[in-house]
């Protein structure tokens, strides 16, 4: 988000008043509503039969599953799934398909012939199936988060069988295979094992080779004969362990950061990695690693098969391509021109340049809102945009994973990667522009399996990032603002995939110049992160993710006031004629002598991180959302 003070220019949050702290102001705002912030069918969960692949949506209410013919190119079935947001697994197994949902650990089963889907099972009180595989007796054994377990699943009855956590205090099974005797392998993270499950016998062993054991994932896992073939997160490692002889193994490295998805085709193991997107053969019998192309490239691979000896992958982002491993001629089939359904999603972020475009982020896309035009475009995103910057005429995206950014040019249509926070960051928190620096101000999250942060100047000219690590020992950087030479920054204690080591979100100030952290302070005793910040002369205002609105004396370091909002969730402020304004996921308000004041009430925004929004002082006019669609306010 972009906030120069000086100019007038910021950002907006979302969240509900409470009654008691919210008066409403008596004239309504005219609202223009510019249709949906994005629009598209990202995919997460795939699974090939014969010429048939199954796709399952992700982010989209309702989800579908999708039967996808690689002859024809052409998506020739689908049907609504009746519960979940998305699905990460997908199985196919004696004709029937199984889609594994998250949003809830829900297990459907699709009957391609009729294009119906009803609900199987349902797995704890899980809220993610990560992976689904089938075993040789017709058995699901699916792998959830938060609880980390393996589960069977009787596809005939849906009766489930709770065997427990996979690797013990592990979240996420993040994969799981079958071998044809019946065991079970399960990768696990956010410290990556590999669990092998006798269902006989009950018996549980770890086989993850020790150079591994510091990865934060086992990403995929596969098994073909005696070979189980391991891909890891976040050095971007491959594994050939001997099925028989675990302590025999050879480990390859990819040089990216994660692999995403390994099949085994006799003497080749295929991967994908990513964050390049590039296709590699592993050759058993040479021992030999080569990369046969970049069908998409920056783009992260849901699965990868092969079919009529070419290699068949489908990208999150919403496409199918095909590679020809000897002579590398590529297909790439956009999913939605294909006949694949299209609906809103959750938007991850917005931002408008100059009035004249709209940015709304989602997954692996951004929408590009034309608005002197009236015309609005989706375009492939190398990530989820999780903050958007317009400078100098191109968007500057905060892209997970990987903590990267990215810029995007509305002139030529281009994106691009510029560079990459580093170190162990993975998840941008927060963006603003310095313009008197020429930077970027980032506040970050540390990768999975890691508590912490950093803060991190970006200069765009030379495209190198001044990070920080830690300046709140074990917490995140979740909301950034600056005045002259200090930096001021908000802090949270939730950390991906561990358990917090901080109880307490903190206020923090540091010296842009050398990076020295001035001082720390919890200001909001109880507050477990901000969302956002603004300074505006001596005062600090922040915004926490809990609701609660806090006015801070920076000369005397106290604070002046807090006010407890409605909404949970947090949101974003702005400055609007030197009064400060906030919008949440359902309210518009501005701080008055007496507590925040309703301006708009009723928004209801789709979003799936927290509330954001772009105010244009040149037109006095807000830009969030309304439900999933991208709305002008006029203040």
């Amino acid at each position: 988000m972009v906030r120069t003070l000086a100019a007038g220019l910021a950002v907006v949050l979302a969240a509900t008043l409470a009654p008691s702290a919210a008066r409403a102001d008596t004239t309504t705002p005219r609202i223009d509503d510019l249709g949906p912030g994005i629009v598209s069918a990202p995919v997460t969960g795939a699974a090939l039969d014969g010429d048939t692949l199954y796709l399952v949506t992700r982010g989209l209410q309702p989800a579908v599953i999708a039967r996808y013919d690689l002859a024809t190119r052409r998506v020739v079935g689908h049907a609504e799934l009746p519960t979940g947001t998305g699905g990460w697994a997908a199985a196919v197994d004696r004709g029937a398909v199984y889609a594994g949902m998250y949003g809830v650990a829900d297990i459907h089963r699709y009957d391609p012939a009729t294009d119906t889907a009803t609900r199987l099972t349902g797995l704890g009180t899980d809220t993610y199936v990560f992976d689904l595989a089938a075993a040789p007796d017709g058995t699901l054994y699916a792998g959830t988060y938060p609880s980390g377990k393996l589960y069977a699943v009787d596809p005939d009855s849906g009766a489930t069988r709770d065997l427990g956590q996979a690797s013990p205090g592990q979240s996420y099974v993040r994969s799981v295979a079958v071998a044809d005797d019946g065991t079970v392998y399960a990768g696990t993270g956010a410290a990556a094992r590999l669990v092998a499950y006798d269902p006989a016998s009950g018996r549980r062993t770890e086989i993850l080779p020790p150079e591994l054991r510091t990865e934060s994932f086992v990403y995929d896992v596969q098994v073909s004969g005696d070979l189980i073939a391991v891909g890891t997160e976040p050095s971007g490692k491959l594994a050939l362990i001997d099925r028989r002889d675990p302590g025999r193994y050879t480990i390859v490295d990819t040089g990216d950061r994660t692999v995403d998805a390994i099949t085994i085709d006799g003497d080749s193991v295929y991967l994908t990695a990513r964050t390049s997107g590039s296709v590699y053969r592993y050759r058993q019998g040479t021992g030999t690693v080569e990369r046969l192309g970049i069908p998409v490239p920056q783009d992260e691979t849901r699965g990868v098969f092969v079919s009529g000896g070419r290699i068949v992958g489908v990208a999150g982002s919403g496409e199918v391509w095909t590679l020809d491993p000897d002579t590398g001629d590529t297909t790439v089939t956009d999913l939605v021109a294909a006949g694949m359904p299209a609906a809103p999603e959750p938007a991850q972020s917005v931002a408008v340049s100059a009035g004249r475009y709209a940015y709304v982020g989602g997954n692996f896309g951004l929408q590009v809102h034309d608005l002197a035009a009236g015309t609005s475009r989706r375009v492939r995103a190398y990530g989820e945009p999780k903050r958007i910057v317009p400078v100098d005429g191109k968007a500057y995206l905060g892209v997970y994973p990987g903590a990267f950014v990215d810029t995007y040019d509305p002139v030529s249509g281009v994106m691009a990667r510029q560079g990459a926070l580093g170190g162990v960051q993975n998840r941008p928190r927060a963006m603003v522009w310095l313009p008197d620096r020429g930077q970027l101000a980032i506040g970050s999250r540390a990768e999975y399996g890691t508590a912490g942060g950093a803060f991190t100047l970006y200069d765009i000219a030379s495209d190198t990032a001044h990070r920080y690590d830690d300046p709140v020992p074990g917490q995140g950087i979740s909301a950034v603002a600056a005045r002259g030479h200090v930096g001021y920054l908000g802090s949270e204690i939730a950390a991906d995939g561990v358990p917090p080591v901080a109880k307490e979100a903190q206020l923090a100030a540091v010296d842009l110049d050398t990076g020295r952290t001035l001082w720390r302070w919890t200001a909001v005793p109880g507050a477990t992160g901000y969302s956002d910040l603004l300074v505006h002369g001596t005062r600090l205002y922040g915004l926490t993710s809990a609701g609660r609105l806090v006015v801070v004396d920076l000369v005397t370091r106290t604070v002046l006031g807090t006010y407890q909002l409605g909404d949970s969730g947090g949101g974003q402020l702005f400055l609007r004629h030197g009064t400060v304004y906030g919008v949440t996921r359902g309210t518009l308000f501005r701080l008055t002598d007496q507590g925040p004041a309703t301006v708009l009430a009723g928004l209801g925004g789709g979003w799936f991180n927290e509330p954001q929004a772009t105010y244009d002082p040149a037109a006095d006019v807000v830009y969030t959302l309304r439900g999933n669609d991208l709305v002008r306010i006029h203040l």
